[in-house]
C-alpha cells in the first residue's frame, strides 16, 4: 500500500476516467513492476506491441476481436501511463538526477502520436467496407488530427519563455480533457462496432478545442 501511495504521487492529471479507472490500474501494475527488471523503455515497448496488435486485428477481421482490439487498445493507454510514472519513481531516462537521457521521452512522445495516426487510418478502412463515406470520413478525421497535433506542438514551441495558461483544475478542464481522448472513444463506440460515431465526435470534438485552443492563446497571450 505504501508503494502504491508513493508512486501514484507521480501521475499527471487527465480526465476523470482515466483518473479514476486506467490510472488506479496502471499504478498497480507498477507497483509489481518496480523492483523487476522491467524498464520505462521496456513498458513502452509493451504499450506500442498492444496497440500494433491491435492494429493487426482491425485490418484483419474487425468484428470477430471486437472485444479483443478493446481490450488491446485500453491496455496501450495504461501501458502508456505507466512508463513515465515508472521513469519518475526510478529516475530513469529523463529524470535521472545526473545523466538524463530524451531517448525513452523520444520513444514515448513519438510512438504515441504516430500510433494514433495508424488507428484512425486502420478504423477509417474499415469503415469504408460498410458504410458509403467510410473512406472520406477516415480521410477528414486524419487530417483534423493532422493540424490539431500541429497546432498543439507549435503553440508548445511558441510558449517556452511566454505566458502559461493557467491549468484550472474544474469540470469544464476535465470534460476538455475527456474529448481530447481519443482511447475513451475506442472504449465506448468499438464495442457497439459504431467506427462512424467515434470518428464523427472524435473529429468534431478536436475541431471544437482546436478553435478554443486558439481563442485562449489569443486572449492570454500579450
Amino acid at each position: 500500500m505504501n508503494r502504491y501511495k508513493e508512486i501514484s504521487e507521480f501521475r499527471k492529471e487527465f480526465d476523470l476516467i482515466t483518473n479514476w479507472f486506467h490510472y488506479p490500474i496502471a499504478t498497480f501494475l507498477c507497483v509489481i513492476l518496480s523492483n523487476t527488471f522491467i524498464t520505462p523503455n521496456i513498458i513502452t515497448g509493451l504499450a506500442i506491441s498492444f496497440e500494433l496488435l491491435a492494429i493487426y486485428l482491425i485490418l484483419t477481421n474487425f468484428i470477430e476481436y471486437i472485444f479483443i482490439i478493446v481490450i488491446l487498445l485500453q491496455l496501450g493507454w495504461i501501458f502508456d501511463l505507466m512508463d513515465g510514472m515508472m521513469a519518475r519513481f526510478k529516475k530513469m531516462g529523463f529524470y535521472h538526477p545526473t545523466h538524463p537521457s530524451n531517448k525513452g521521452y523520444y520513444l514515448d512522445a513519438v510512438s504515441d502520436h504516430i500510433l494514433k495516426f495508424m488507428i484512425i487510418a486502420a478504423l477509417g478502412y474499415e469503415l469504408s467496407k460498410n458504410h458509403e463515406f467510410g473512406l472520406e470520413i477516415g480521410m477528414l478525421v486524419l487530417v483534423i488530427h493532422a493540424i490539431t497535433q500541429t497546432e498543439h506542438t507549435l503553440r508548445s514551441l511558441i510558449k517556452k519563455g511566454s505566458t502559461q495558461f493557467q491549468n484550472n483544475n474544474n469540470i469544464s478542464t476535465h470534460i476538455a480533457l475527456a474529448m481530447n481522448n481519443i482511447y475513451l472513444f475506442y472504449l465506448i463506440f468499438i464495442p457497439i462496432n459504431r467506427i462512424d460515431l467515434l470518428l464523427i465526435f472524435f473529429g468534431a470534438f478536436e475541431v471544437l478545442l482546436f478553435l478554443k485552443r486558439i481563442i485562449l492563446f489569443w486572449i492570454n497571450e500579450p
